[in-house]
């Protein structure tokens, strides 16, 4: 009988760690306050524990107690979840710090094909004739550049902000703020950018990206948090 009892509670406690009753602590109960909980000795606690360690579920640690185990792959999925969910003045900060960099990078290392291709994705924006198109277009400009950086690290957390700034709150902060002023403004900027980047010079063409992105902050959030 004991046998049965320790798989009975094993299965409660596969149930209850399953549904995160324990998710915020990852600490269960000790054997103790377990054992008095299903009424059954201690030594049938821990047998049952000892089937969940076993496969890796929990963990022991002497003198602590029993933690849930560290699931990377949950953790991961959490701070992507967070990270969606970020301020956009917080995002514009981002952008602000590691953009300028990424430009550089793109004029030391970017191909011929890359910068023709940069290029290209500012002429497109130029010659947009609606918003929607320019903001294809612009967004293509920023990608290409970070492409050319050749810094995968660097391009790949670029596409995840892109994804980030497609959401429903940066659309509407993007249309509120829009003008075809600007927009001429953009574009004469861009080219600032595209021009140091065809020299290949690193300097001019972070400064470029630098001052583009303190317009667009200020445009977007007003200028108290970008002065």
């Amino acid at each position: 009988m004991p046998k049965l009892v320790a798989a009975e509670i094993e299965h409660s406690l596969r149930r209850r760690i399953g549904s995160g009753e324990w998710s915020q602590t990852r600490r269960l109960p000790n054997e103790r306050e377990l054992a008095a909980e299903y009424n059954v000795a201690r030594n049938t606690v821990r047998s049952a524990i000892d089937k969940i360690a076993a496969d890796g579920s929990v963990t022991r640690q002497v003198g602590r107690g029993t933690f849930l185990r560290q699931d990377d792959r949950l953790d991961f999925m959490s701070i992507i979840q967070k990270l969606t969910g970020v301020s956009p003045i917080d995002m514009m900060a981002v952008r602000q710090m590691f953009e300028p960099k990424a430009t550089a990078l793109a004029a030391t290392n970017a191909s011929a094909s890359d910068l023709l291709e940069i290029a290209a994705a500012h002429s497109a924006a130029v010659d947009a004739a609606e918003m929607a198109t320019f903001e294809h277009w612009d967004a293509e400009l920023h990608q290409r550049i970070f492409a050319g950086s050749r810094n995968e690290l660097l391009d790949h957390l670029h596409q995840f902000l892109r994804l980030i700034r497609s959401q429903d709150q940066w659309l509407d902060i993007k249309r509120r703020s829009f003008s075809p002023r600007r927009r001429l403004v953009y574009c004469d900027q861009h080219g600032a950018i595209v021009e140091a980047l065809m020299r290949r010079d690193a300097e001019a063409a972070s400064t470029a990206m630098r001052t583009h992105l303190d317009t667009v902050g200020r445009n977007l959030f007003g200028g108290a948090a970008f002065d």
